[in-house]
């Protein structure tokens, strides 16, 4: 996740008043954010976060990963009223979808047909349990197995 004031829009619909917006710093900026493979999720509320006069812009965002949205499907962004800046700011929020049923591992025949499996599952096995290497026994074969599913 990478955000803040970027001083830059990514197309004209981000922008009323002012003079014409500057096409080629456009480019430029959704370049970058294309070659760093980040992406726009969206925002609720007011579509601009900076104003002067009769121009607003929409020069403050958040961008993020493919990690990060597979990670936290459910991160929304919101554009709160500015107050003693001229930005608004910006709040993530992150709703936490816990699954609480219990899912046992099922191994499935066809997974020995892959050509990495055996791979896969040795460098799982190997593998040091980040921050739990000390723990033995069950929990450990709970651990990696869990880590493997």
């Amino acid at each position: 996740m990478v955000g803040g004031y970027f001083n830059c829009i990514t197309n004209v619909s981000e922008r009323i008043g002012g003079k014409p917006p500057n096409f080629h710093a456009m480019e430029d900026f959704n370049d970058m954010i294309l070659s760093c493979n980040l992406n726009d999720i969206g925002f609720s509320s007011n579509g601009f976060t900076w104003n002067k006069g009769t121009m607003w812009q929409r020069l403050d965002r958040i961008l993020f990963n493919d990690q990060w949205i597979s990670s936290f499907q459910n991160t929304h962004i919101e554009y709160l009223t500015r107050t003693l800046s001229d930005h608004s700011p910006l709040l993530i929020n992150m709703y936490n979808t816990i699954n609480n049923t219990f899912q046992p591992f099922r191994f499935q025949n066809m997974w020995l047909l892959d050509d990495i499996f055996d791979n896969i599952v040795k460098s799982n096995w190997e593998a040091p349990l980040f921050p739990f290497d000390n723990v033995c026994g069950m929990t450990r074969f709970l651990f990696k197995l869990k880590r493997l599913k």
